[in-house]
């Protein structure tokens, strides 16, 4: 989520918040591409860029692939998904001479 920015914020109209998401996920890309709203000053919309749907306080992320779009569960999360390597290393390893850094255990004597 730090590598993007929003471009753009608007309400859906009352007529598409029951739109399923396929759906209207196709309706703002064509509308972003083909028919730009006035207040918008950003590009069209192309791979990689993500779309943020809150539909009855419900908000979901979708990545706009080279075919279609791709949910981003947990794109909004603001903690690590995974501990870091070493972290893991360190809560799986049971011999008190380890040191997560440099680990005395055998490199298959910890299960990630």
């Amino acid at each position: 989520m730090d590598n993007y920015e929003i471009l753009y914020r608007g309400n859906l109209p009352t007529g598409k918040r029951s739109v399923p998401q396929p759906e209207l996920l196709e309706q703002l890309y064509q509308k972003f591409n083909c028919a730009q709203p006035m207040d918008y000053h950003g590009h069209s919309l192309s791979v990689s860029d993500v779309i943020l749907l809150n539909q009855a306080g419900k908000i979901s992320a979708h990545y706009v692939d080279s075919i279609g779009f791709k949910e981003l569960p947990g794109f909004l999360d603001t903690k690590p998904e995974h501990s870091s390597v070493l972290q893991m290393l360190k809560e799986k390893c049971d011999a008190p001479e380890c040191n997560p850094t440099v680990c005395r255990k055998a490199r298959d004597g910890h299960e990630l």
